[in-house]
């Protein structure tokens, strides 16, 4: 039986903020070297909770403004002006403070200001803008959850994990190609890496701007009554979850703890669609631990099963790949298909089963094509471990960089891009894109180009999209 919205929500709060002023202000340029940078004390928070900014200057003591905006349609101009804090005093950020062993890097910067979250803001992408008197201005991401009591049938998830896992702050990430320095327990890279520092990508935004406001943009300007939550919410409170109709993630959500993916998989138990319009999701298990800041503010995977002292232990807490002994639960049994490789260049996606509801009003035939959908990275198909009666909606070759497995651990596939769908015992949907990119072709917004590449707009894509959310996002 599928579940139905929370009594009492005031109905269509998306379409009612982005009717509010907007402003393109947010939106900052690159190039200019940062003058201040920084962190939210939470991943995410609600109205009437505080959120603090830890702040460090770059090339010394620093004052700022700060500016708090929502992220959204608002027009086209995507962003709406919440707040300002003027002459914020910034001392210079102290180095970080490394853990020798686990590679982990953390800020030890002290909190520059907090702000207590209205109850008049949205759930939604937030992000506050730093604007130092010297140097350039940068980000600071988080999320505002909306109050239980008042949730909208549609959940996004941002997937703030995956961005730390790639984030190199402080000198290591999860990834050897942008660590350094002394070797930690798995070597180069890292085997644990912290919330508590600021993200290096793209002024501090993380991957947000590069996979999730396309999606984001879109939703809202189509006007859906949804929320907002951060990835490490789903084990933090999982509870959000309960009662929605259809949970979508976008972009890049490669790492998944076991209270993470449980959480998910009860709501698809109970009833609740999922879209993963992503590529390589559900891949790592990782454990959330804690920091001196709060809770799940620390990802650890170790990578290596025999560098990992828990998983002795507790085998179902190791952190390899889902697929990988001893967990042996591949992604494959949620999403419904599973992690390829990384393509050479986006590849066009094909169409298969154009009969499908998914394809009605698009006017596709199998074989016809939408041109650079497929990359960064895609997914495919292994009968042997979908769920039974999974259709495959997309068949489109793609040329890997080198011959998958590209890692030790990778199953060997065709190299061949799909996307399905299953309906699971409870009747809820679950649909896998296999594609980093479907967001970049529902929205203009940013730099849509892989390798030099780009992914135009396609209404075929568009249709596709309204038809999945409106059929398994209704209230």
């Amino acid at each position: 039986m599928t579940p139905g919205p929370t009594p009492g929500r005031p109905r269509r709060t998306v379409a009612v903020e982005n009717r509010r002023p907007g402003t393109d202000a947010w939106n900052l340029a690159t190039g200019q070297r940062l003058g201040c940078e920084g962190f939210a004390a939470t991943a995410s928070t609600e109205p009437g909770e505080r959120i603090a900014l830890h702040l460090g200057g770059v090339d010394g003591d620093v004052t700022t403004d700060v500016e708090w905006y929502r992220l959204g349609w608002y027009g086209g101009a995507g962003g709406r002006l919440l707040h300002r804090d003027r002459s914020i005093r910034v001392a210079r950020g102290a180095p970080a403070v490394r853990d020798a062993t686990l590679g982990r890097a953390e800020a030890p910067w002290a909190p520059a200001l907090s702000l207590e979250v209205p109850e008049g803001w949205a759930s939604g992408m937030h992000v506050a803008v730093l604007r130092p008197r010297s140097g350039g201005p940068a980000y600071v991401p988080f999320v505002v959850r909306a109050p239980l009591a008042a949730q909208a049938p549609i959940l996004f998830v941002s997937a703030m994990t995956t961005w730390h896992a790639y984030d190199g702050w402080g000198g290591k990430s999860l990834y050897g190609y942008n660590s350094g320095g002394d070797p930690s327990v798995v070597g180069e890279r890292a085997a644990q890496v912290s919330f508590d520092r600021p993200y290096l990508w793209d002024r501090g935004a993380g991957f947000l701007r590069r996979w999730e406001l396309q999606f984001v943009r879109w939703l809202e300007r189509r006007g859906y009554d949804a929320d907002y939550v951060a990835d490490v919410d789903l084990a933090l409170h999982p509870e959000t979850l309960a009662g929605r109709r259809l949970v979508i993630f976008a972009g890049h959500p490669e790492y998944w703890s076991r209270t993470m993916r449980d959480a998910v998989q009860r709501a698809v138990d109970a009833g609740t669609s999922v879209a993963f319009l992503t590529a390589n999701e559900v891949y790592w298990s990782i454990r959330l631990e804690d920091s001196p800041l709060g809770p799940a503010r620390r990802v650890t995977c170790y990578k290596v099963l025999s560098r990992d002292p828990v998983a002795k232990r507790d085998p179902r807490s190791a952190t390899v790949r889902w697929r990988e002994r001893p967990l042996l639960e591949p992604e494959a049994r949620l999403v419904g298909q599973m992690y390829g490789h990384v393509v050479a260049r986006p590849a066009d996606w094909v169409v298969a089963g154009a009969r499908h509801w998914l394809y009605r009003g698009t006017g596709v035939r199998d074989g016809d094509r939408f041109v650079n959908l497929v990359g960064q990275e895609y997914d495919t198909f292994f009968p042997a471990l979908a769920p039974a009666g999974t259709d495959v909606l997309a068949r489109s070759p793609v040329q890997p960089v080198g011959a998958p497995p590209g890692e030790v651990g990778d199953l060997a596939s065709p190299p061949v891009q799909t996307a399905t769908m299953y309906t699971a015992r409870s009747g809820a949907t679950v649909f896998a894109a296999g594609t980093f990119q479907w967001s970049w072709a529902i929205d203009d917004y940013g730099d849509r180009a892989y390798h030099g590449v780009a992914t135009p707009l396609d209404a075929r894509v568009e249709r596709m999209t309204r038809t999945l959310v409106e059929r398994l996002g209704r209230e």
